[in-house]
């Protein structure tokens, strides 16, 4: 269970006020109903440059407890001046906490995070090509993603159409997820409704497991939960809606799935 942000847009983007605005959700961002308040397990940052996939900064630590590190990932992002972004604050639910799982996850200049938890991912999601380096299902079901899609024409429809053949199959809290090759970026939300918690409701995962999306002068931004100060115009993703968006071109494409 996690916070989100991604942006992707023409550069300069507004990476300061939106990264220093995600860091609050460390602390105060929503959680689950009964849980412990706090995104506490691990923060990172990643972007592209050159088409490449770089580590802006990351710390298996709480955001708020890495003293300086946190700001100067921010500075570095500035810096870089990325056309797209990706940053994850971790609540952890499958895997230890440890560098090796915490998000965002690169593999061959793609990146992904996710908020959620896929129930038997190992038998659930079997690879073939790729060997995850930390032991979480979230990295797990990226690396599946991306041996399905990544060379595929169109990697957009293939996401699709991997989603509506594979989700029937699945048992997960969410397989919200925002991922990146560096030419695009999608971010998908989807919470289910199989093995809910003591006490647990449909509407209780609906109302944590949500993205939002605003778009801006040269940018879209998207997000678990509106972030002050870039927009104050958030437009909730509905349930199986896919966002495709393009630095260059950065109008968001809905997709229902």
């Amino acid at each position: 269970m996690c916070r989100m942000l991604a942006i992707a847009g023409n550069p300069p983007l507004p990476l300061e006020q939106a990264l220093s605005g995600f860091s609050t959700q460390c602390q105060k961002g929503c959680v689950k109903k009964g849980m412990t308040p706090g995104h506490t397990d691990g923060w990172g940052m990643s972007g592209f440059t050159s088409g490449r996939a770089v580590y802006f900064g990351r710390d298996p630590q709480s955001a708020s407890a890495s003293g300086s590190l946190y700001q100067e990932a921010v500075e570095r992002a500035v810096k870089t001046a990325p056309n797209i972004l990706i940053a994850h604050l971790r609540k952890a639910s499958e895997g230890e906490v440890s560098i090796a799982n915490t998000h965002p996850f690169h593999y061959q200049d793609w990146n992904f995070a996710h908020n959620g938890t896929v129930f038997g991912a190992l038998g659930s999601f079997p690879l073939s090509s790729t060997q995850p380096l930390g032991t979480t299902d979230s990295e797990r079901f990226f690396y599946w993603i991306y041996e399905q899609i990544h060379a595929e024409i169109d990697p957009t429809r293939a996401l699709v159409e991997l989603i509506k053949k594979s989700r029937p199959g699945l048992v997960f809290t969410s397989l919200t997820f925002v991922m990146s090759d560096g030419k695009r970026l999608w971010a998908y939300r989807d919470y289910g409704d199989k093995r809910l918690d003591k006490g647990e409701t449909a509407a209780d995962r609906a109302a944590y497991y949500t993205l939002y999306y605003a778009v801006l002068p040269n940018a879209v931004a998207i997000a678990s939960e509106p972030i002050p100060g870039i927009s104050n115009a958030w437009i909730p993703l509905e349930q199986r809606q896919l966002v495709v968006c393009t630095p260059k071109v950065p109008l968001p494409q809905i997709v229902k799935i």
